[in-house]
């Protein structure tokens, strides 16, 4: 396999600072229980983090959305209020984008750990902020509108979060075992998805929800808030007494500019690999998440209460997977393991959807076996993620590239409902689900076949990982197998 030059002598006369000694790869056999031990809170803070990040991202898809009466007038159109709703969702996924180019560049620049501490900072204060706000009746329009800010803003920061702790983590993770520990990563996202609906859950049984003076809309809307700043803070405790800074990150030189390497410079090709990848990964992830609690309780004809239980059950049960499907993943390939993640979305998790529009299957039972389906195919590919997209990008401008490739199709795949909106005038709306799905499993299927086989890059050194001889790529490598790695 053949090589660039390393990254410093690609910026030199650039800004690159001098070279400095690198941290080496380190095996899982080679590391010392000083080391273990260093990884190991890393993991699991980045983990946690993601688990801090996801509660907060979908507050609004399920703690909010039975108070929005209290957010807006009671002559506002049902139809209205939801695309309020869907907008306050929207807008928290819009600020990540942000978040990633501003804190991105931080992390590169100043410090993964320093980055992760300031972002979540951010999230704690403006969730802290969303519990304590007034409602329409007692600010007028001006409540929605602070809402709205505030979760922009708040997306924003959470933007950073990840930039900062799951590089981090993966410089931390000795190579041979950063499928597991990135699934360790990834499964904070799953269990973030099963606390929020269990939260919700216990809050309505005993504020019940109704009208704008309702138990639930008036107080108990905010304990679901106020339970994310708090996570926030809990977070902000372990991360800053347990997690050091990369060695990997100390020792790489620093980028004058790390966006401009990653979409104009020496990672733009990667970029673009990744952005296609990610797009199809947030269509899967906005339909599997956003859309089935409705589709389960419309189509399925279950309680609301059924559908929560369901879902908790489902995403819980999901989540224990999430470090071995990060394990099979360095047993067959990233590559391979996305690549057939991107089938199963088109196939098993459309196929679902597809199930519910027909609406011949009803009851609990059922409900709850389509509800595991949709999580397993639609949600899996975020096991290998925290790896693969460290893997793609040299240390210089990891947490650019991470954060960028991982957040900027969010621009594309938020307004998924306006893309239903339309199809809907081609199809019965409840199929318009299957179409985003099938789209979204082949851009997942494409996006990985385009990409290099990840899994024995030295994330300590800038030689990335070789292009499998496409015309997006710009390095030379061996063929590699189909839907795997390099061939032998």
């Amino acid at each position: 396999m053949h090589h660039h030059a390393q990254f410093g002598q690609h910026t030199a006369g650039r800004g690159a600072r001098p070279r400095r000694p690198r941290a080496s790869a380190v095996t899982a056999a080679a590391q010392t229980p000083e080391e273990l031990g260093r990884t190991r809170r890393a993991v699991y803070g980045a983990s946690f983090g993601f688990f801090v990040d996801m509660f907060d991202v979908y507050l609004p898809t399920v703690a909010l959305v039975p108070a929005m009466n209290y957010f807006t007038p009671d002559s506002m159109p049902d139809g209205t209020r939801a695309i309020l709703s869907a907008l306050i969702f929207v807008a928290t996924l819009l600020g990540r984008p942000v978040g990633s180019v501003v804190f991105g560049w931080f992390a590169d620049r100043v410090g993964r750990r320093r980055v992760t501490l300031f972002s979540v900072t951010g999230c704690a204060i403006c969730t802290a902020l969303i519990a304590l706000l007034p409602g329409y009746a007692t600010l007028g329009i001006t409540s929605t509108v602070l809402l709205l800010v505030l979760r922009l803003v708040d997306g924003v920061f959470m933007g950073g979060e990840y930039t900062g702790a799951t590089p981090l983590a993966m410089e931390a993770s000795p190579q041979g075992k950063r499928g597991w520990y990135g699934g360790v990563v990834g499964a904070g996202s799953a269990f973030a998805n099963c606390a929020i609906a269990g939260v919700t859950l216990v809050v309505l049984q005993f504020a019940h929800e109704g009208g704008p003076d309702s138990a639930y809309s008036t107080w108990g809307w905010r304990i679901p808030f106020a339970v994310g700043a708090v996570l926030c803070a809990v977070f902000l405790v372990y991360y800053s007494r347990s997690v050091e800074e990369s060695e990997t990150w100390r020792a790489a030189p620093k980028a004058k500019n790390p966006l401009r390497e990653i979409v104009l410079g020496r990672s733009r090709r990667d970029f673009a690999q990744v952005f296609v990848l990610m797009t199809g990964v947030w269509f899967a992830s906005a339909i599997a998440s956003g859309l089935l609690p409705s589709a389960l309780h419309k189509e399925g004809h279950i309680s609301a209460t059924e559908v929560t239980g369901a879902l908790v059950i489902a995403q819980g049960v999901h989540a224990v997977f999430f470090p071995f499907m990060g394990l099979l993943s360095e047993r067959i390939g990233r590559r391979t393991f996305i690549a057939w993640n991107g089938v199963g979305v088109a196939v098993v998790c459309a196929g679902s959807f597809a199930a519910l529009a027909l609406g011949r299957w009803s009851g609990f039972g059922v409900m709850l076996l389509i509800a595991f389906l949709v999580r397993l195919t639609g949600g899996s590919v975020f096991s290998v993620m925290p790896s693969y997209l460290c893997e793609r990008f040299p240390p210089a401008t990891r947490g650019s590239g991470f954060g960028l490739g991982y957040s900027t199709p969010l621009v594309i795949t938020s307004f998924y409902a306006y893309y239903q909106d339309w199809l809907g005038h081609l199809m019965p709306r409840g199929y318009t689900a299957v179409v985003l799905l099938v789209l979204g499993g082949a851009l997942i299927s494409c996006g990985a076949l385009i990409g290099p086989e990840t899994t024995h890059v030295d994330l300590a050194t800038d030689d990335a990982p070789a292009d499998p001889g496409t015309a997006l790529g710009s390095r030379q490598v061996s063929s590699p197998g189909p839907l795997g790695g390099p061939a032998s």
